[in-house]
């Protein structure tokens, strides 16, 4: 079978040739047009909660509004990682879902 393909593209050289060149060009233009980044984002879909409540320690931030916040967030679909901070009068919740989650 190889040696039948070697002689049809020996006795037709203009052919393979033009048949050659024209994908190439067909390549090229292709990959011209296809949207590329160079440092595509790899980022999963997150989410912030970022909750401001004055006059209160990191310790009350944590008890009173960053717990409640987390154990309503972990019933959230397609979540795949829950991160919380607490500090004077301010409580923040990172939320990452799985990849193709709609947030």
């Amino acid at each position: 079978m190889l040696d039948h393909l070697i002689r049809f593209s020996l006795k037709h050289r203009a052919l393979v040739i033009t048949t050659a060149l024209l994908l190439l060009l067909l390549g090229a233009r292709t990959g011209m047009t296809l949207p590329g980044e160079v440092l595509p984002d790899m980022t999963k879909p997150t989410g912030t909660v970022l909750t401001e409540s004055p006059g209160l320690a990191p310790e009350e931030v944590e008890t009173l509004v960053t717990r409640p916040l987390e154990n309503a967030l972990l019933g959230v679909g397609g979540l795949d990682r829950l991160r919380s901070n607490s500090d004077v009068g301010l409580s923040l919740v990172f939320v990452e879902f799985a990849w193709g989650t709609d947030i």
